[in-house]
């Protein structure tokens, strides 16, 4: 757009609008840096007197804007309470690099012709009619201003427009002050509107060219969504349309003119090539059909590139990346490895009592245990999945209250935000970590067999199983190349290689019987979870193949054992990709 100025003249309609403050909705920008003060930008707005002038109140509210001190710019204005908040909310989801403010000149237009442009009267607008004797109007003194905003983004793209402001004259020890409204923000934006930079849409492809649409993949949508807008491959022309929002829907508004910024058909011929495998995602789709609530998630273990993510569930659509479940023996995999890091062998006793006691708790095995079994090491406690096995060995040999946090935070990636390419989000749990400290030795021994305060979702468990596959932790990502902030810790090699026996037995030896005969380097792990008392039990499986390059988690709530419903569907899911 270069340096050319948009002046925004168009009055806004009478649709209600609403507020929405999403970030940076990929506008490409980031908040304006910090100044010294610890605000954004570089200057800090005057404190201002009774004596001050009305343009100085006008450009002290500028500086303040400007350097993204809104608690100071609210505190110029006749709504201190309410400016502010407004101020902070529009440029967050407007979300430039940075802004600059200049204030032109007075102009003494009436407040008929100079107040709000939108829905009616915005927030904390003086409505624009006459004076009379009876009701002055408090805007028949105020001095009106002009001033130029420019808001800077990546890709040296502006958007420039003027705006206008009233200030109110000094009241006995008041001192001037901005009568604010929305539309001093920008003269389209109404108090229940809001600012969103978005780049251009362009089609999202698979890992061979292939379209992804919506409509072959529902599962998808969010998903494509996302990446639609994400920076595609070999993009050099930059481009963003800044739009007037609902808060409501997410969408723009009905009649609202967007500002196009920068060459509108900067993106023609460009498509953004994702991680999926339109063939892999069209079986997973397909293997959880008979499955109501669920969701898989198929990885390539080498990069972390997600070859398929998909959710069969009206409850939550999101179910593969965003449920919040206990997995269940399937953490097994993370007590082990902090076991083996800690010494202990494959061969080494982890007796499988009928129960376990802990403090004033009882743990129980499944029912095909219940009376345990003799003879257990952790080999074979794994392969048969034994909840008192591994609680015993955590407590035998003394792990920390925080040995399972450890372990999953330095060599899983957990209990840190990962970003797959559509912005950063602790998946898997309601809060910031998957796989919390236990406060007591009660819950560290429920957390030993992956209940506790443990959720997970097919996307991070997915995860643990591709780390078992190459021994290094690659954070889960939707497009190729793509750096992505969370990291772990090579696992040593002995373990790797332990972790590897031990899902293999699983398959041949243990509880997963299901996936007999797929592939003789395919490894596994069930699991079942009550998520609470009321609750039935959930069917978990995670797998890994290191020749095929492929690691799955699925989910299937209140279907039962791991290997009666997850199991089933993650056959399903490689045999129809060809993967056996």
């Amino acid at each position: 757009m270069g340096s050319r100025r948009v002046l925004l003249a168009i009055a806004a309609t009478a649709t209600s609008l609403a507020v929405v403050t999403a970030g940076c909705s990929g506008g490409g920008g980031s908040k304006p840096k910090p100044a010294a003060n610890g605000t954004s930008g570089s200057a800090a707005a005057p404190s201002v007197d009774s004596g001050t002038s009305p343009q100085a109140v006008a450009e002290a509210f500028l500086a303040a804007w400007q350097a993204g001190d809104y608690t100071k710019a609210g505190s110029l204005t006749d709504l201190p309470d309410k400016a502010g908040p407004r101020l902070k909310q529009v440029m967050t989801s407007l979300a430039p690099k940075s802004i600059e403010l200049k204030l032109g000149s007075q102009v003494n237009a009436p407040q008929q012709a100079s107040s709000s442009s939108a829905s009616g009267t915005p927030s904390g607008a003086t409505p624009g009619a006459p004076s009379s004797a009876g009701t002055p109007n408090p805007l028949d003194n105020a001095v009106h201003f002009d001033f130029n905003v420019t808001d800077s983004f990546d890709g040296d793209l502006k958007w420039e427009y003027s705006s206008t402001m009233a200030v109110l004259p000094a009241n006995g020890d008041k001192p001037p002050l901005v009568h604010f409204a929305s539309a001093v923000i920008n003269p389209q934006l109404s108090a229940a509107s809001n600012l969103k930079a978005v780049p251009p849409s362009v089609p999202v492809a698979d890992r061979n060219g292939v379209l992804l649409t919506a409509a072959a993949h529902p599962t998808l949508g969010s998903i494509l969504a996302k990446l639609a807008i994400a920076k595609p491959q070999n993009a050099t022309a930059a481009s963003l349309q800044i739009q007037f929002v609902d808060n409501n829907t997410g969408n723009p508004i009905p009649g609202s003119t967007p500002v196009q910024i920068g060459a509108p058909n900067s993106t023609g011929g460009l498509q953004l090539a994702s991680s999926i495998d339109d063939k892999i995602q069209t079986q997973v789709e397909k293997a959880l059909q008979p499955y109501p609530e669920s969701g898989m998630v198929v990885i390539k273990p080498s990069t972390g590139e997600i070859l398929g993510i998909a959710s069969n569930s009206k409850t939550n659509p999101k179910m593969a990346f965003m449920a919040t479940r206990a997995p269940g023996s399937t953490f097994k995999t993370v007590t082990a490895t902090a076991l083996l890091l800690g010494g202990m062998k494959l061969t080494d006793p982890a007796d499988c009592t009928p129960t376990a006691q802990v403090g004033t708790q009882t743990y129980h095995n499944d029912e095909g245990l219940k009376d345990g079994f003799k003879g257990a090491t952790l080999l074979t406690a794994y392969q048969m999945s034994c909840n008192t096995s591994f609680v015993n060995a955590a407590l035998g040999h003394n792990l920390a209250n925080d040995a399972l946090t450890k372990t999953a935070h330095d060599y899983y990636g957990m209990n840190q935000p990962w970003d797959m390419g559509i912005g950063a989000a602790t998946y898997g749990t309601p809060g910031q970590q998957q796989v919390p400290a236990a406060d007591g030795r009660d819950l560290f021994a429920a957390e030993a067999f992956g209940q506790g305060k443990i959720t997970m979702s097919p996307l991070t468990m997915a995860a643990v199983a591709a780390t078992v596959a190459t021994g290094q932790f690659h954070q889960p990502i939707l497009i190729p190349g793509f750096q992505p902030p969370a990291k772990g810790t090579p696992l040593p090699a002995d373990v790797k290689n332990n972790l590897q026996t031990m899902m293999r037995g699983v398959i041949t030896d243990g509880t997963a019987t299901s996936l007999q005969g797929i592939s003789p380097t395919l490894g596994a792990k069930t699991g079942s979870a009550e998520p609470n008392s009321k609750d039935k039990t959930d069917s978990w499986m995670i797998a890994m193949d290191p020749d095929h390059d492929i690691a799955v988690a699925a989910l299937v709530l209140n279907a039962g054992f791991g290997n009666s419903a997850a199991g089933p569907a993650i056959a399903a899911m490689m045999k129809g990709a060809g993967l056996s």
